[in-house]
């Protein structure tokens, strides 16, 4: 199993719904999927099937209040198991903020407790870095997908964070969401974006801007089958298709290594 951090350096990234969507593309590409909102917004519910907006969640397990997994994890049509994060108070985020400074392995040490084979995936949606959470999402991810607005003050916060999110990560990638390249602007924010991060920004797939976004989600569907040949259902499509090729390879390298380490008789 291994465990994907989406995170974000601004605010309207469009995290969560990255998140919602690579999940259910991964389940329909037969992975194992749980999909995790460390975000106090407690958005990723709504968007993975839920009519309303989970009372309770990862935020009480958080704080000390309850099970990390027990009675929080739904599982939607698509079979996705998903945790909200569930609706707190701001006396009772920065109580459970300060538990996870306290206890940084906190998340790490819950996510050993999910059954998932070898090609199974955990998608963690972790709110803005820095913060606690997004710390605890990173510090227990094998891999790192910083999304990213390509307007100037986003690329400008991102590459001042950068050096920061590459210490705290092993392998981060940035993904370019809501790309319009027609918008002179864009393009000169990417150029100075890439100057930053360098070799980070290689990801070959990046997310164009589509108004039928907002729309497939209030009906309760997703672009990809709404709207199946726009560049965003195509953008979805390469972007889960990199994340099925890493996740194949590093489970075919995970049995030849134990293949490799049996004794031979």
């Amino acid at each position: 199993m291994k465990t994907v951090a989406l995170v974000s350096t601004v605010g309207g990234a469009g995290r969560t719904t990255l998140t919602a969507a690579l999940a259910v593309l991964l389940a329909r590409r037969s992975h194992p999927v749980a999909a995790l909102d460390l975000d106090p917004q407690n958005m990723l519910g709504a968007h993975l099937g839920l009519d309303a907006f989970a009372a309770a969640g990862l935020a009480q397990a958080m704080a000390g209040q309850a099970p990390a997994w027990q009675g929080n994890t739904w599982r939607n049509a698509e079979g996705v198991l998903f945790v909200p994060h569930g609706e707190t108070t701001l006396a009772e985020r920065a109580a459970y903020e300060a538990r996870l400074a306290a206890q940084p392995r906190w998340l790490a040490d819950a996510l050993e407790q999910i059954d998932f084979p070898a090609h199974g995936v955990v998608l963690v949606d972790a709110p803005r870095f820095p913060s606690q959470q997004a710390e605890q999402a990173i510090r227990s991810a094998d891999l790192v997908l910083c999304v990213t607005p390509p307007e100037p003050a986003a690329c400008a916060t991102l590459a001042r964070c950068f050096p920061s999110l590459r210490e705290a990560a092993g392998t981060v990638k940035v993904i370019v969401n809501r790309l319009n390249p027609a918008r002179e602007m864009q393009r000169d924010a990417l150029a100075l974006l890439r100057a930053a991060v360098g070799d980070a920004l290689e990801l070959a797939h990046r997310v164009h801007f589509d108004a039928a976004m907002p729309d497939s989600l209030a009906r309760g569907g997703w672009i990809f089958d709404d709207v199946p040949y726009s560049q965003a259902s195509h953008d979805l499509h390469g972007l889960a298709n990199w994340l099925d090729v890493w996740l194949e390879n590093d489970a075919n390298a995970g049995a030849d290594a134990r293949a490799g380490s049996e004794p031979t008789r």
